[in-house]
């Protein structure tokens, strides 16, 4: 069997808990893939000593990534994927450059190729290593075996990028790994789809992978021609984008640029022929989904035990929603992990290629698994990709629709007026000197205007003055033969203005440029479309403030340029305290219109160069850019503080709403907006727990909580099975007769490295994390068991009480999960008493007035804990079906002849007794307090007084002591 472990690198230490709690470090056959991001050489270095250290057997490979994968999410942290054989053997190299590349495929295939070797894993540190002719070498040194992988960077100079195994780092060479055994299956697949875009062109002047001419033009210009300055100056980053794709045969193979010549030529990661067809091509997404359906039903069938994924940037980049997509579809069936890469490897054709735009996908088993009946595939498209989809196919058919054009003009003009009057797009022609000299139907249709009103005037009299010099420069590049696209707005003759996306293109004859064609269309519905998205996508529906993800980029934007200058900034978080209670008061719509006047308000106390987002919910950011000091920046949120604190008015009611703000400051709090933005958000929420209404700055011990909490919810998660959590019993004593009426369970965790963890300290994160429901429904269980022992051994009647949280008492089971504690149990309901605290009549009095009836009439009691501390009304009270109160410890420990506190233990126990209920005093300490406590009318007791609490072992002697169970002594 494979299995396989994705780790988001923390620290070594918690490195080292992972790989002990998984048991990797006892496994024989243990193979890691690395994926370090951008991570420095000394941090890899200290990676591998760490994995030597901890795993020493392993086998290890890794690389430099943009993009990370672990369990089917991509991530910006270093990820490590570990993988056990049961039966397969890992063999690593790591070559540097130094032969050709060809002969380095086939060295590698030698050094650690075997007879019974399935797959190749291959990572390159950069594109500039021929790593196609790698490719070539590692087919002819290795044959049919399946080849992964993917390159770690585009060009070595832009940043250092590495390759690594255990002990070897380089950043100009590849890794390798060779999976070797006959017991291993493997799958691989790998998905690229393209569609041809524009015009084919002839390849007229070519050396081997060197391509000097195209269309008799330098391929340099021709690019800037089509796809402008921006895709030139990213060579050959870009070329991922829109490869040519060189027609062979019946098909079209996709060909990228890997170098930029002086002179204007190119190299091409495969040789094409002199006269070859080339063309630009784009990604075909609905294609890409297709393929990657079929795919997923395979592994449907017959799943994998794992599997990696190598993906390109350009995906995640212009399909991302597609992409993650995809991932998680991966990760339902088997984990899945891999990186983002410039280059991507895997067979094509049968032959190994370097691709991209791709996924590259590798599966692996030793064993068989059932088919998967519950996964069903279902892409869901964004806007975005909708509108990239249509866009692409709307320049696709345009493009058609010009060729024939052009094509019928040459062959027949009959055919050709035909297409020109029927074409459903305008369609015109200009001489030379922009005059209109022909116009189709659609024209005329389109603007309102007649023949006589159009032919023979210059098309500047028809469009905006400030649009006239752009459409002259299209203009005079079309008649140099360059093919012109771009929107216009134009009006009718009525006034009426739409957006146009117009194509120019030169009419020849003989050679020479003789006019202009132009075909129009009208993408008014897409151009607002395309607005609306960016609209939604980064902007916040309600008050029209930047959203997360933009908030992020303005943040990431002003960081590049502090770092240059220098400066240092801010980044506020703004947490209205109790504003779930404004729309559970007056309803969202309601809330909706106070968080826009929110969003007015903050706005109106800002200073110059401070951007305000509304980052979720009812949560604000603030980005200060200028003068920003903690002086500054206590003024603007004094600021803040005092706008919000001035009265909402709503249907003639006045509302107060507070803030509390945590702020981090660049660089000292972070020089990356991710580390800026989660230590403001760490300080918002110290603020939060101060009670709110205030401000907090970051401060280091605030990461080390963070860090100590995400720990102890990783060992909380874990801590039932591990039976490191157990129950404590406290006597509670009868004070008139010192008799044992009852003992209450107390939840404790003793951890084996951190000892005995206050439960002041584990029970509200247990709350925080949803943890609490399962504990609490344990503890009742539990609880109930063990007094139904001790009653079976003939002790005396007593009862057992156990907590309820709010959350657990809220949830929809928590009635039946009573009634099945008392089942699995055979307790008596009458034994049994629920601790509720007074917090739980804020969340909703009448379900939980409700919920505690339908307890009651089980039997159970009901006891109010820490009675006075919380927001207890009488008039709950007396209508709620309670059997006891309990005076919190506090009012107990301060009691005296001459405090307060005993005239308010002294009206809860008169109250007490007025509604029938029995009193229980918690915290007895002394033997004055129990005396007190006697006088003052308290029936019950509970403290150090009397008995600590104690695990059940030792209540067992406790009981025996006072006779109450039979010895188990022999």
């Amino acid at each position: 069997m494979v299995k396989s472990f994705q780790y988001i690198y923390n620290d070594e230490h918690s490195l080292n808990q992972f790989i002990i709690e998984n048991g990797l470090d006892r496994h024989p056959s243990l193979f890691i893939q690395a994926f370090v991001g951008n991570s420095p050489l000394d941090a890899i270095q200290e990676l591998q000593d760490q994995i030597n250290r901890l795993v020493p057997r392993s086998t290890l490979i890794g690389c430099s990534s943009k993009g990370q994968v672990a369990d089917g999410k991509i991530v910006s942290d270093i990820v490590l994927s570990f993988t056990l054989f049961e039966k397969t053997k890992v063999k690593a190299l790591l070559q540097e450059k130094s032969d050709s590349s060809k002969q380095l495929g086939i060295q590698m295939c030698q050094e650690i190729g075997q007879a019974d070797t399935k797959a190749f894993i291959i990572f390159s540190s950069h594109l500039q290593l021929d790593v196609q002719e790698f490719l070539d070498g590692v087919s002819e040194g290795g044959g049919e075996t399946v080849i992964a992988g993917g390159v770690s960077s585009d060009l070595p100079q832009k940043r250092h990028t590495y390759v690594f195994t255990n002990q070897q780092i380089s950043t100009d060479g590849f890794v390798s790994a060779s999976l070797n055994g006959n017991g291993l299956m493997v799958q691989s697949h790998a998905v690229e789809e393209w569609q041809e875009v524009g015009p084919a062109f002839k390849v007229t002047k070519v050396r081997g992978h060197i391509v000097d001419g195209i269309n008799f033009m330098k391929p340099i210009r021709l690019l800037e021609m089509y796809l402008g300055e921006r895709f030139v100056n990213d060579l050959p980053d870009s070329s991922i984008e829109f490869p040519f794709l060189a027609k062979e045969k019946n098909d079209s193979v996709a060909v990228y640029i890997m170098n930029v010549l002086p002179n204007g030529s190119v190299e091409l990661s495969q040789e094409v022929e002199e006269g070859q067809e080339v063309s630009f091509g784009f990604a075909s997404v609905q294609d890409i989904i297709q393929t990657t359906t079929k795919l997923l039903a395979q592994l449907k069938r017959h799943p994998v035990e794992t599997h990696y994924v190598y993906n390109c940037v350009a995906r995640r980049r212009y399909i991302s929603e597609v992409t993650k997509q995809e991932l998680s579809y991966f990760n339902r069936i088997s984990q899945v992990s891999g990186f983002f890469s410039y280059g991507e490897f895997g067979r094509k054709g049968g032959k190994p290629k370097l691709m991209a735009h791709s996924l590259t996908y590798l599966g692996l088993s030793e064993g068989v698994r059932e088919p998967i009946k519950d996964l069903k595939v279902d892409f869901q498209l964004t806007p975005e990709t909708d509108a990239m989809m249509s866009l692409t196919h709307l320049i696709h058919t345009a493009e058609k629709d010009i060729q024939e054009l052009t094509h019928n003009i040459q062959i027949s003009e009959e055919y050709y007026r035909s297409l020109f009057d029927n074409n459903t797009d305008f369609v015109y022609s200009t001489d030379l000197n922009g005059r209109f000299n022909s116009l189709n139907p659609s024209f005329i249709k389109t603007f309102g205007f007649t023949k006589d009103e159009i032919l023979g005037k210059s098309a500047l009299q028809f469009i905006r003055e400030e649009d006239t010099g752009r459409v002259r420069r299209h203009f005079y590049r079309a008649m140099e033969g360059r093919e012109q696209y771009y929107d216009l707005p134009i009006a009718s003759k009525n006034g009426e203005v739409n957006f146009f996306q117009i194509k120019n293109i030169p009419i020849t004859v003989d050679g020479e440029c003789v006019g202009i064609f132009g075909i129009g269309r009208n993408v008014t519905k897409e151009r607002q479309f395309e607005k609306k998205i960016t609209q939604l996508a980064y902007y916040d529906g309600e008050t029209d403030l930047p959203n997360k993800m933009k908030f992020r980029e303005i943040v990431d934007e002003h960081i590049s340029r502090a770092k240059k200058k220098k400066r240092e900034m801010a980044v506020l978080f703004l947490d209205m305290d109790r504003f779930k209670m404004i729309n559970d008061t007056l309803g969202h719509w309601a809330g909706d219109l106070i968080m826009k006047e929110l969003a007015k308000r903050i706005q109106a106390t800002l200073p110059k160069g401070a951007y305000p987002g509304r980052f979720s919910g009812d949560t604000f950011t603030v980005l200060l850019t200028k003068d920003v000091n903690e002086s500054t920046i206590s003024d603007i949120t004094d600021a803040i503080m005092k706008t919000i604190q001035t009265p909402f008015t709503y249907q003639g009611k006045e509302f107060y709403i507070s803030v509390s703000i945590g702020v981090g400051i660049f660089p000292r709090d972070g020089d990356e907006s991710t580390d800026l933005l989660r230590n403001a958000d760490s300080a918002l929420t110290r603020a939060k727990s101060k009670g709110g209404n205030n401000t907090v700055y970051f401060s280091r011990d605030m990461k080390e909580d963070n860090t100590r909490k995400v720990e102890m919810e990783a060992h909380l998660r874990r801590a039932i099975d591990r039976e490191e959590l157990f129950v404590a019993y406290q006597p509670i004593m009868n004070i008139s007769d010192q008799s044992l009426i009852g003992c209450e369970s107390l939840l404790r965790w003793h951890h084996p490295s951190w000892g005995m963890i206050s439960p002041v300290e584990f029970i509200p994160l247990a709350e925080e994390t949803g943890l609490i429901y399962d504990i609490g429904k344990w503890v009742l269980v539990e609880s109930c068991l063990q007094l139904k022992k001790w009653l079976d051994q003939q002790a005396d009647d007593f009862y057992i009480s156990v907590n309820v949280s709010a959350q657990q008492f809220q949830h929809p089971t928590f009635h039946c999960d009573v009634k099945e504690a008392l089942v699995i149990s055979g307790l008596k309901p009458e034994y049994l008493c629920l601790e509720l605290t007074e917090t739980i009549m804020l969340h909703d009095a009448a379900h939980t007035i409700e919920v505690m009836n339908s307890l009651a009439d089980l039997g159970v009691k009901l006891a109010i804990d820490d009675f006075g501390t919380g927001y207890s009304s009488l008039s709950y009270l007396k209508h709620l079906p309670l059997h006891i109160l309990k005076i919190d410890r506090s009012f107990v420990q301060n009691m005296n002849d001459h405090t307060p506190d005993v005239a308010i233990v002294q009206s809860i126990a008169t109250m007490g007794k007025g509604l029938n209920m029995k009193v229980v005093a918690e915290g007895v300490e002394t033997n004055e307090q129990l005396q007190l406590l006697k006088q003052l009318g308290c029936d019950y007791a509970q403290g150090f007084l009397i008995e600590r609490p104690m695990s059940s072992d030792k209540m067992n002697t406790y009981l025996e002591g006072r006779n109450l169970v039979p010895s188990q002594k022999p």
